[in-house]
């Protein structure tokens, strides 16, 4: 056989045109404005990667040719380095948008951040294409960062192709983190998959398969040149052989002569790549083949000089022709940078079957050599792979003194867990791996922790494998996970760190069921465990959300008090943001949660990382910045779902539904929320409690004042949170408001009766005028309301800083005086209808817009409409089911006078005075006349905490949840 011509090395992609070309369409519609995210997947090998990249190098072309950023996933040499992919992607982003300080790869807003700052520098005619090679390769804490990125990348100028090997085809197999982010859509990035409103996106699933005959044909042109033309039914055959898949095909065309491919001689019989792969190589001169099988076990490229070290033959002494046989065989890509020659595999289907051809002696004898030669982590993981399997006291012992030295829990793990491979002894081998669990817990990488579950269960019981288990019963929503952590707190052979986080996870439990004070107990047991200022924070954390569920949140920020004052991360101003939004105040709540946001941009470790997503969303919303309210929402429900939570998901994918209600998709919110309730028919009592108000706000959206009292006045006679017992809670207003909708004037009057009046936050002061103007409007006396509304207004304009953060409250307020003037004939009525609709527009309030646009068709000013309001919003959405008043359900009688109900929670205040006690008289006395709780301490010579042991009995007493309920009130 004559000698075979020379192969062209990574060619273009041939027969890919079509997806090329589907590409520039997506492209072009990104360049008008969209955004999209398209995932192209197939086996491995197919050539995903290479077309992604011919379509980069084609677009990046031209002055107004796109922003490109490409980052490929590293393979894993043994167990995966956290955050390697995310790193590679920060450094990426770096180099194009050269920000003051290096991106943290360990948070997505920050990736986002500098995303968007390349984004804006690139201008309006130049969008940004994110390529993300080999999603398969990601490490888990690098997924769930990027998995919160691609959440976030939602508006114009922004395409992301990512490449990944389909789930099924995959040797190991396991949970794909990718494809649920990339569900075909033509709008979507819903919870579900739905449309979202208002962003569009295009989210897309693209699958490659193999080259067709015709692709073939052209493929054979591009790696055999000066070859005849295929003949009749070759292209066919080689189809058949290789499935159209270009490594095979590529590796199939060096061995076929220029008969077969002409036609004139027989196809060959077919073979699977691998038999191909191992009959390449057995055809090579025995030093090639000795570099070949070093590369394989090595896996990456390298140069030759550390091949023939791995090999364990003498430097220099490799034939210089060897490179180029190897090459020319088809099984390597060599470089060559001077002297320096490096090889690399062309691609992983190769390097896979050259080492599986490998005898086990000869692999485990290559990788001890590899772990002397390259040292280092790949150098444990090497030695490790050389044992395979057998003991090895020496190397177990060095891998533990590395992870010993080690500040990053989860790569300490990784350590530990090779070094329970190797130990001596099964003793040996529980203890390294009940350590490992310890630092798997500290990190919080729940993946990897599942992975050795049944090795855990299969270990001695001791305070290790009880926190360990006991943390991934915690987070699968297990009400008996309290069991294992407090069995690993109450063992005193335990280490001290071990015990403190037992106390955090039991502590974080007791929360999500409602068990403040226990929480609180627990919390105090962390600092008798341990100094370290992550745990002790943490202890923190949940003394005071523990104290608010005791007490309500106006305690709890009174127990937190300055102690956001050099704290250690960005739990605490989570938190603090959470407290002021059931407090009732969103706007403090909003500047905390970004302060919070900006550690954990830096890259500070969270616990926050699913909850702060619902708080801001709910701080953005009420605040106006509906834009942002829509991002997180969205970031939230999605991320919430996946989790499972019995609460975070309830509540998220509620606040969701608000806002897409609120932003006109209507319809989607319903369903959503009825979905919500067959996919969690059993959430906790604050799980519970969310969703309904959400069901609630959609109602009084859609103008179903029915039911949204039914649900509402439902939610008032039962337990209501401690979180949500706030007088300032949304809920209270929100229930006097659809009680007026719903001509239920003595409820909504009742509860008006209830709110404060004094003290409180301006959108609060907005609100109680608007309804209280309402509630006169309804009665007939159109005088009150006028006034009633125009107080509310004069003070928004006299407070207009306060007013921008509750933007909502205006417009509904201009809305509700517009309403009053159209009916009443007044010259008003178009001043406060076009501040109403310009408000509401402002915001993307698409419903309250449609509810002011039919005010307005109702009538002219100076002509009285007594004519209901047209409808404004679809046909209702037939729920699941009703929702039934529960048995024993107690409301306020519609005839009951105000003055009557203001008169009966006087008496039966003034009747539970008797029983304080004189220092908590003393103590009541100075709250309600405003102080705090460091003020009356320091009046009454005692300490703050003795001040909030002493309001909460007052609290039970009473029968209150807020030192608010006793503003003005007097304890003589």
């Amino acid at each position: 056989m004559s000698p075979l011509p020379p192969i062209v090395h990574s060619p273009p992609p041939v027969g890919r045109g079509p997806q090329i070309a589907r590409l520039h369409e997506v492209l072009d519609r990104v360049r008008r404005g969209r955004a999209a995210r398209l995932l192209l997947t197939g086996e491995s090998g197919i050539g995903t990667t290479t077309l992604v990249d011919a379509f980069c190098d084609q677009v990046t072309e031209g002055p107004d040719g796109p922003v490109v950023v490409r980052v490929a996933a590293p393979e894993p040499v043994g167990a995966p380095v956290a955050h390697a992919t995310t790193e590679l992607l920060a450094r990426a982003l770096d180099d194009v948008g050269a920000p003051e300080r290096p991106t943290s790869a360990r948070s997505a807003l920050a990736l986002h951040d500098v995303l968007a700052a390349v984004r804006r520098a690139a201008g309006p005619r130049r969008p940004v294409v994110l390529a993300l090679h080999d999603l398969h390769h990601v490490d888990p804490a690098s997924a769930t960062v990027l998995a919160d990125l691609l959440r976030r990348l939602h508006g114009g100028g922004v395409l992301v192709l990512a490449t990944a090997t389909e789930p099924t085809r995959l040797a190991v197999r396991g949970r794909a983190w990718w494809p649920r982010l990339f569900v075909d859509g033509g709008s979507g990035a819903g919870p579900d998959g739905t449309a979202t409103a208002g962003v569009p996106t295009e989210v897309r699933t693209v699958v490659v398969g193999g080259l067709d005959t015709a692709s073939v044909a052209a493929f054979v042109a591009t790696r055999r040149p000066a070859a005849p033309a295929p003949g009749p039914g070759v292209a066919a055959h080689l189809v058949a052989a290789t499935g159209g898949h270009p490594v095979h095909l590529a590796l199939l065309l060096r061995t076929l002569p220029d008969a077969v491919l002409a036609g004139t001689q027989p196809f060959p019989g077919r073979r699977t790549l691998a038999v191909r792969v191992g009959e390449a190589v057995t055809a090579l001169a025995p030093a090639t083949r000795d570099l070949v099988a070093a590369l394989a076990v090595l896996g990456g490229p390298a140069p030759v000089a550390l091949l023939e070290r791995v090999a364990a033959v003498a430097p220099g002494s490799t034939p210089p022709t060897a490179a180029a046989e190897a090459a020319a065989a088809g099984l390597v890509v060599a470089t060559s940078r001077g002297p320096r020659v490096e090889l690399r595999f062309p691609h992983r289907l190769i390097r896979d079957a050259v080492y599986r051809g490998l005898a086990p002696e000869t692999a485990a004898a290559l990788h001890c050599t590899a772990a002397a030669a390259t040292g280092g982590r790949a150098g444990f993981a090497h030695a490790v792979a050389s044992a395979a399997g057998s003991p090895s006291e020496e190397v177990a012992d060095a891998v533990v003194t590395a992870a010993a030295a080690e500040n990053d829990p989860e790569e300490a793990a990784t350590l530990l867990l090779w070094g329970a491979e190797l130990a001596g002894s099964g003793v040996d081998r529980e203890a390294l791996l009940l350590d490992a669990a310890v630092r798997l817990v500290l990190a919080g990488s729940l993946a990897r922790l599942r992975g050795i579950e049944a090795a855990l269960r299969g270990a001695r019981p001791c305070g290790a494998r009880d926190l360990a288990l006991g943390t991934l019963a915690f987070e699968t929503g297990d009400p008996d996970a309290h069991v294992p952590l407090a069995a690993a707190l109450a063992d005193e052979e335990a280490d001290a760190p071990v015990r403190a986080l037992a106390a955090l996870k039991l502590g974080a439990h007791h929360v999500l069921h409602g068990r403040g004070t226990r929480a609180v107990e627990v919390a105090a047991r962390v600092g008798a465990l341990t100094d370290d200022p992550g745990l002790t924070e943490g202890a923190r954390a949940l003394e005071v959300v523990g104290s608010a569920l005791r007490w309500g949140p106006d305690t709890a920020l009174d127990v937190l008090g300055d102690r956001l004052d050099g704290v250690y991360g960005p739990d605490l101003f989570v938190i603090c943001g959470r407290l002021h939004l059931a407090a009732g105040d969103p706007a403090a709540a909003y500047r905390r949660l970004h302060q919070g946001l900006d550690r954990i941009r830096a890259g500070s470790a969270t616990t926050m990382g699913r909850l702060v997503h619902l708080f801001l969303a709910e701080a953005a919303f009420r605040t106006g910045r509906w834009d942002e309210a829509e991002a997180e929402a969205r970031v939230g429900a999605t991320a919430s779902r996946e989790a499972g939570s019995a609460w975070i998901a309830p509540a998220a994918r509620g606040m969701w539904s608000v806002v897409r209600a609120a932003r006109g998709g209507i319809g989607d919110a319903e369903a959503d929320l009825d979905g919500l309730r067959d996919g969690h028919p059993g959430p906790n009592a604050l799980g519970a409690f969310t969703r309904d108000l959400a069901e609630a706000f959609v109602a009084q959206i859609r103008g179903d004042a029915a039911r949204a009292y039914r649900v509402l006045s439902d939610l008032a006679d039962g337990p209501v949170p401690a979180l949500e017992a706030s007088p300032l809670a949304l809920w209270r207003v929100l229930l006097a408001e659809v009680a007026i909708d719903a001509d239920r004037p003595a409820t909504a009057g009742a509860v008006l009766q209830g709110l404060p009046a004094a003290g409180t936050p301006l959108w609060f002061q907005l609100t109680r005028h608007r309804l209280l103007g309402r509630l006169a409007d309804r009665s007939g006396d159109a005088a009150a309301a006028r006034g009633y509304f125009r107080a509310g207004l004069e003070l928004a304009a006299a407070r207009a800083s306060d007013a921008a953060e509750c933007p909502i409250e205006v417009a509904a307020l201009h809305a509700a005086a517009g309403r009053l003037a159209r009916r009443q004939g007044w010259s008003s009525a178009p001043e406060h209808l076009t501040a109403a609709r310009r408000g509401f527009a402002a915001l993307g309030a698409a419903s309250w817009v449609a509810r002011v646009d039919a005010e307005i068709d109702l009538g002219v000013p100076g002509v009285t409409s007594t004519a209901p309001p047209a409808p404004t919003v679809p046909e209702p959405h037939t729920p699941t089911g009703p929702i039934e008043m529960r048995a024993g359900t107690r409301t306020v009688p519609d005839t009951l006078p105000a003055a009557s109900a203001e008169a009966s929670v006087l008496d039966e205040s003034m009747s539970e005075h008797s029983s304080l006690t004189p220092r908590e008289r003393e103590v009541v006395r100075l709250v309600a006349q405003g102080l705090t709780s460091r003020e009356v301490a320091a009046a009454l010579y005692v300490t703050p905490k003795a001040i909030s042991y002493h309001l909460g009995n007052v609290f039970a007493k009473l029968g209150v949840t807020s030192r608010r309920q006793l503003w003005g009130r007097t304890f003589d």
